[in-house]
């Protein structure tokens, strides 16, 4: 059944999770189409300047966030609440919207994004693997350029690294490291006992990874 479904979502999906409702939105939230304000944006481009994260993001008005919810209760039994994530590459970049670095894998497939393309959103967490310390971050970084150009997984298949999609990225990132096993035990069980599956629900959830900074909105 995971695999109809799976193949339906990659002929549908594509057709229509480009639609978001962001115009309609702003002429009822003050000419915005989304929560997060700038002291929010503020602490975030002082944490991206100083340390490596893994990102989740949820916009309300797109359309493809309620498509990841709805694959997170196809895998858990449970609705998703967040939407995307990513990984911001630069360790120590100018505080200005061009000076980040983020990397993430949409429709479009893996690209870098502004500042500003990934954080007009409503919601927002940024995540650090327990244990890990910055100076190991440099493999995991390698592998994230790697990525780059690659298309986006509309399949969703985690054993086919030739195409990822938003989680697929960040997990193929971590598995740089040469004890990522060990490491990231707690979410290749959750992956196994999920169908093979892996969501952006699933990796906040993961006892594998610290919430540093969350904001719900």
């Amino acid at each position: 059944m995971i695999k109809y479904i799976r193949q339906f979502t990659a002929w549908f999906v594509p057709k229509i999770s480009w639609i978001t409702w962001n115009s309609i939105r702003s002429l009822f939230n003050h000419g915005m189409y989304y929560n997060l304000n700038e002291e929010d944006w503020e602490y975030l481009r002082k944490a991206l300047a100083k340390d490596y994260y893994i990102i989740l993001t949820r916009n309300t008005s797109h359309l493809s966030t309620y498509f990841v919810s709805l694959g997170n209760f196809i895998a858990t039994g449970k609705f998703g609440y967040w939407g995307h994530a990513l990984m911001n590459m630069e360790g120590d970049p100018p505080i200005t919207d061009i000076g980040f670095k983020l990397m993430e894998s949409t429709g479009v497939g893996v690209h870098y994004s502004t500042f500003q393309e990934v954080f007009r959103c409503d919601s927002v967490a940024l995540l650090k693997p327990k244990g890990l310390t910055i100076d190991v971050w440099t493999a995991i970084m390698d592998r994230l350029l790697q990525q780059d150009g690659k298309k986006y997984d509309n399949l969703f298949d985690l054993s086919d690294e030739a195409q990822v999609s938003c989680v697929e990225l960040v997990r193929v990132a971590l598995q740089a490291l040469p004890n990522y096993a060990i490491m990231f035990a707690n979410l290749e069980k959750m992956i196994a006992e999920n169908g093979n599956n892996l969501t952006p629900e699933m990796l906040y959830n993961c006892l594998d990874f610290e919430i540093v900074w969350v904001v719900r909105r």
